[in-house]
């Protein structure tokens, strides 16, 4: 059976706003509607100058608005920007829309990295922009490349092959960023010591702990063997263990 282009094309779509309708969790953006718009247009045809009659299609989603943008305009270091409360709500927040894409929804994000993550009025973490998302498998070959440097993980950029661990290598980069203001490895004690100068005191049990946990979380995430990084429901339970 011959099935062309534009069909293929609104089937994948189709699919696309049947997997957005059932999305429904707080650290994930809502889908709210589509608009779908087909027209046509002439054109003249290089090098022959003929003039030919194509289809144009003109998709757009519609998701809720949320007020205080992504989370890439508010990562700075320890000593100024978000309290340490904040940060730790948006990771915890963080780490619980993406158990929800993961565990329930068999979903990839595929481009997961702080520019994809909005702020709501109270600061809390929702993940968007999984318009390239393809459910999950124990292991894909992505004969094209999503993503962005920095946040993806080596096996993807070097084989392209991915899995919900790649997400976790970002989600790596992303905790690091939160905690540190930058993805590179941290000496722990002077993490500890930046946030001490930050509170002026010396920290809570609790803030000590937190702290600790998502550094060690983090670099637990950036693991170079995807088969050594925490599963997503694994990095939860750790944070609810010092929350």
């Amino acid at each position: 059976m011959h099935v062309d282009a534009h069909t293929v094309h609104d089937r994948l779509f189709r699919r696309e706003i049947i997997s957005l309708m059932t999305i429904n969790h707080q650290n994930v953006v809502r889908f709210l509607g589509f608009c779908s718009n087909t027209r046509y247009m002439t054109i003249k045809k290089a090098g022959s100058g003929k003039i030919i009659l194509v289809n144009v299609r003109e998709r757009l989603l519609c998701l809720e608005y949320i007020s205080n943008g992504s989370l890439d305009k508010h990562i700075t270091d320890e000593l100024r920007g978000l309290e340490w409360e904040t940060r730790y709500k948006i990771i915890t927040g963080i780490c619980k829309g993406l158990c929800y894409l993961h565990e329930e929804k068999n979903i990839s994000h595929m481009d997961f990295k702080p520019a994809n993550i909005l702020l709501d009025d109270h600061m809390v973490p929702k993940i968007t922009d999984f318009g390239l998302t393809r459910p999950n498998e124990n292991s894909t070959t992505m004969g094209q490349h999503f993503g962005t440097r920095g946040y993806l993980a080596p096996e993807y950029e070097n084989t392209g092959k991915i899995s919900v661990k790649s997400d976790i290598y970002s989600l790596g980069a992303i905790i690091l960023e939160l905690v540190t203001g930058c993805m590179s490895v941290p000496d722990k004690n002077n993490v500890l010591r930046r946030w001490r100068h930050r509170w002026n005191k010396p920290p809570t049990l609790l803030q000590y702990q937190q702290v600790t946990r998502c550094l060690e979380i983090a670099l637990q995430c950036r693991q170079q063997e995807p088969e050594h990084r925490p599963s997503i429901s694994e990095i939860v339970r750790s944070l609810s263990q010092v929350s």
